[in-house]
């Protein structure tokens, strides 16, 4: 069950695991993303919002610095490309779709996530 402590240092936490988890699982590309959400949002400890939105930006934190990464590697393959090196102005793009399909996923997982928590703590043992 979700850690017991402040809403806020749940909610700050869940980010942080979701993203790590993102990080970890960048590989799986939808898989990966959902499971880091439904993390994010087992760890919010709340209503379903809390789930999505801490899914929501532990996935645009995610996709941001991981289109960023492969922004900046872009440029080593400029040689490589010759006359077709023109193409590299488009990789701006590439961190702004890679957020938004991360945040996108992740809350959905994250939604899913503070759903399972929601029933366990309802659950009677």
């Amino acid at each position: 069950m979700a850690m017991s402590g402040s809403k806020e240092g749940n909610m700050a936490l869940a980010v942080a695991a979701g993203f790590v988890v993102n990080l970890i699982l960048f590989n799986l590309h939808l898989i990966g993303d959902f499971i880091a959400g439904l993390v994010a949002g087992y760890i919010a400890d709340g209503d379903l919002a809390r789930g999505a939105i801490a899914g929501f930006i532990a996935g645009l934190l995610g996709g941001a610095i991981l289109g960023l990464v492969i922004l900046a590697l872009a440029g080593i393959l400029a040689p490589l490309l010759g006359p077709f090196s023109f193409l590299l102005s488009l990789g701006a793009v590439i961190p702004i779709a890679l957020a938004a399909k991360g945040a996108l996923v992740m809350a959905i997982g994250g939604l899913v996530g503070a759903y399972v928590a929601s029933m366990i703590k309802k659950q009677v043992i």
